[in-house]
């Protein structure tokens, strides 16, 4: 019910205007994942547009992927230039790195999600003419 002592973002989260609804304790703990009074949520990160990919580093690629809708995390990341196959790409902080050399050739990222183990295929996000410290978006997103 709302809390009319409370403001709507400090403990009256159920006042009029904030979305909610009301449900029996018992009839919620049979359909979640009750433990010691929390219920873990899984929101899903709804993001517009493609994913942006900002290219760091020196001549080996780096990338640091943003905009990640879905559960908002990648698993696994592979890069392929127009000249090569698929190249696994290795975690470097909060970025991936490829160990190869791609200049001269655009190229196309497929990534996989950490949460939905959904993978996805993002076709010619750079040109060919890709420079470091500039970001390529993609069209398509988790």
């Amino acid at each position: 019910p709302p809390n009319w002592v409370e403001d709507s973002n400090v403990g009256g989260w159920c006042n009029p205007s904030r979305a909610h609804f009301n449900m029996f304790k018992l009839a919620f703990m049979k359909i979640t994942q009750w433990k010691d009074g929390i219920v873990p949520v899984l929101v899903p990160c709804i993001r517009s547009g493609g994913l942006d990919f900002a290219f760091q580093g020196n001549g080996y690629r780096m990338v640091y992927v943003m905009n990640v809708g879905g559960g908002g995390d990648i698993a696994n990341m592979w890069v392929k230039g127009s000249m090569t196959g698929w190249i696994s790409m290795s975690h470097n902080g909060a970025s991936y790195q490829a160990f190869a050399t791609l200049g001269g050739q655009s190229s196309s990222f497929k990534l996989t999600s950490y949460t939905s183990k959904e993978t996805i295929v993002v076709w010619d996000v750079a040109p060919a003419n890709w420079q470091m410290g500039l970001t390529y978006q993609g069209n398509v997103n988790f």
